[in-house]
């Protein structure tokens, strides 16, 4: 009875290594893949480029290792050369034209050469045209009382701007600028804090026990030229800034990629950089701040 044991015994070892040598290995095995960043707006500054390396998921993730600071980066604006500066920053930096000055220009072909690590990165993109408010949102703007919050229609926030052709999709930003101050922007100044607003019943904006719910910028998108903004897509009361792209392709898809700011995976079919990760992208824009003043009490 020993011996059959034994025997049994060795036989199962065996079969478990047999099957165990069989199984794919644990996915633990890392590849580095640098990654480019950057969304270029027309009539703002060419800034906030940023080169990155992947990181093991083995290690704990911190985007600061992630930056990649001695990149060699080589933009080109309709084949002239745009040079670009590391600038360093909270977030580990980014790189910006080296000329201060210089405004990203429409209707532009925007090339760039990224080497890093190794790795050879190129894209393009080619600048919207500029285009202007028709109905800008208003500066002041009074949030309604409990009785007419989910009132559908409200003129104080209707905006419209000029069609620009081609477009398929306008991107909506709204971002508020400041979470702590409120009365320092009122006539004559005061004391008061800015605080979340009331939010309506039944809240379709509701992202409460998310990290979203902290982000300071809602996006939102449109086929139209027009937009009515509801009370809901405010977080905070006080000074915001809304602003309204017309995005290239690799904008759009980016735009696709992230929804709006509800997804970290990364595909890459929504990409546009050959070599490597990531979106060089451009838009064009109009922007304008407006104050929201808290509800009545």
């Amino acid at each position: 009875m020993k011996s059959i044991t034994l025997i049994q015994l060795v036989i199962v070892a065996v079969t478990a290594l047999v099957v165990s040598g069989c199984e794919d290995p644990v996915p633990n095995d890392y590849v580095e893949e640098i990654m480019l960043e950057g969304i270029l707006l027309v009539g703002e500054p060419l800034a906030d480029v940023r080169v990155l390396r992947t990181l093991p998921i083995t290690d704990t993730f911190r985007f600061e290792q992630a930056i990649l600071r001695d990149a060699k980066i080589v933009v080109t604006a309709d084949g002239v050369d745009v040079p670009m500066t590391y600038v360093d920053g909270p977030r580990g930096g980014t790189y910006r034209a080296a000329d201060t000055s210089y405004r990203v220009k429409p209707n532009t072909l925007y090339s760039v050469v990224v080497e890093a690590q190794g790795s050879r990165l190129t894209a393009s993109t080619r600048t919207p045209q500029s285009f202007d408010w028709v109905t800008p949102p208003r500066p002041w703007i009074q949030f309604p009382p409990k009785d007419s919050l989910l009132l559908p229609v409200d003129d104080s926030l209707l905006v419209s701007w000029n069609p620009v052709p081609n477009t398929e999709l306008y991107i909506i930003a709204l971002t508020c600028l400041d979470t702590l101050n409120y009365g320092s922007y009122l006539t004559p100044p005061t004391n008061d804090t800015n605080q979340r607003t009331v939010r309506p019943n039944p809240d379709f904006f509701d992202r409460s026990g998310t990290l979203i719910e902290n982000e300071r910028t809602t996006l939102g998108a449109t086929p139209f030229t027009t937009s009515q903004t509801v009370w809901g897509i405010f977080r905070w009361y006080g000074m915001h800034e809304l602003r309204i792209y017309v995005p290239d392709r690799a904008f759009l898809e980016w735009f696709y990629l992230v929804g709006g700011g509800r997804r970290s995976s990364y595909d890459y079919r929504l990409g546009n950089i050959t070599g490597g990760l990531g979106v060089w992208g451009s838009g064009s824009l109009v922007k304008s701040n407006s104050f929201l003043l808290k509800r009545p009490s």
